[in-house]
């Protein structure tokens, strides 16, 4: 049974800390075409404490805007998941996931329904951030929620357009933190 956060991770990290350790283990996976979502990874990571991950794909998305254009187009209406790039990272064995991609479409990248498609995040607690062009956060954490089986997704994540790193975010990370300790 999947579940969702559609109110405040207090409530249910309330139940988490009182059976988890003090300091729970976190990742923090992304992926970033052009280095925005990278910095907000980066910022969270640097709030947290948590292991930096970025998801990468096997074949590199191409250098031309308008040739990439057509090829992201064309993964998403396929509903392609492209292969991603071996790695020894092993999502499984942390409890918290803060999850980023680009939004696309008003979906997530294609790359980060892979990831989520490769790994069994069953019992993890899944914070999804997205980085956008002013088109706003869309369907991504929904689709996070849907793609991610037996987790539990903070439906209010954090989105914002271009990379937007400032003391707002990392206020936001700690906030998060504070709740689940």
């Amino acid at each position: 049974m999947k579940k969702i956060l559609p109110l405040t991770l207090p409530m249910v990290f309330g139940t988490y800390a009182a059976t988890a350790a003090q300091n729970p283990n976190i990742l923090v996976a992304y992926y970033s075409l052009t280095g925005k979502t990278e910095s907000v990874a980066k910022a969270i990571a640097d709030a947290s404490g948590g292991q930096l991950y970025q998801i990468q794909v096997e074949k590199a998305y191409p250098a031309d805007t308008d040739e990439r254009r057509k090829v992201l187009e064309q993964e998403i209406e396929e509903n392609y998941l492209p292969p991603l790039k071996a790695t020894k990272i092993n999502p499984e064995k942390y409890d918290i996931i803060f999850l980023g991609s680009p939004v696309w479409g008003n979906h997530i990248s294609q790359p980060v329904k892979s990831f989520l498609a490769k790994y069994n995040l069953d019992g993890k607690y899944v914070i999804p951030f997205v980085t956008h062009s002013g088109g706003g956060r869309g369907d991504s954490f929904r689709d996070v929620a849907a793609l991610c089986k037996n987790c539990m997704v903070d439906m209010d994540g954090w989105s914002n357009w271009g990379s937007g790193t400032g003391r707002k975010l990392t206020k936001w990370v700690n906030q998060q933190i504070a709740d689940i300790k």
